[in-house]
């Protein structure tokens, strides 16, 4: 009986720990909208196109959207959740989802841990490019209880779109960026 009591206890903690959410996320000092890209991460020639909000947030308390106006297709895509630990399954369902898929390949590092992050970096060729050789690229992140999606069409053999050095530049200054922001300190309430 004993025995039945205590395996039913460690089911229960077991379980009250996979499904409770852990604690609420802190306050940051920071607007999700804040964290998008903006043309200023570009090379000339790039604007910026309006912030707008999106439909599917899978949970997330906001969900904002930019996509850049310049040679190529670029879209960034924040997720800011409640807690981390929902960050943490939304960055693992959107990783099986969009980047398991075999017509991905691994550019650079894949997948690497970056101390503030994880992030995982895949190209895909195009089936349909709007410019011959170019490939489709992809970076999910996940930062505290943000989950970031970036992609960008990238095409060596264009000279005004971005170029496999370049989308390297930028990802380390968007990465560079939420570094700077998630070690700042929420401000104090008076």
């Amino acid at each position: 009986m004993a025995a039945l009591t205590l395996a039913t206890c460690l089911a229960v903690a077991v379980l009250s720990f996979i499904c409770t959410p852990g604690a609420p996320a802190p306050p940051r000092p920071f607007t999700t909208e804040s964290m998008l890209m903006d043309a200023t991460l570009f090379p000339p020639g790039w604007s910026n196109r309006p912030i707008i909000p999106t439909a599917d947030s899978h949970g997330a308390l906001e969900h904002p959207s930019r996509d850049m106006s310049g040679d190529g297709v670029v879209v960034h895509e924040i997720y800011r959740y409640e807690f981390v630990r929902s960050a943490q399954r939304e960055y693992k369902r959107q990783l099986d989802v969009f980047y398991r898929h075999p017509l991905y390949r691994a550019w650079g590092k894949a997948e690497t841990t970056l101390g503030f992050a994880t992030r995982h970096v895949a190209c895909a060729s195009y089936i349909a490019p709007t410019t011959e050789g170019a490939s489709r690229c992809g970076m999910l992140a996940r930062y505290g209880e943000f989950v970031v999606r970036f992609s960008a069409q990238i095409a060596p053999a264009a000279p005004a779109a971005l170029d496999e050095d370049e989308l390297g530049e930028l990802l380390v200054k968007l990465d560079d960026r939420w570094q700077a922001a998630m070690a700042s300190l929420p401000t104090p309430s008076p």
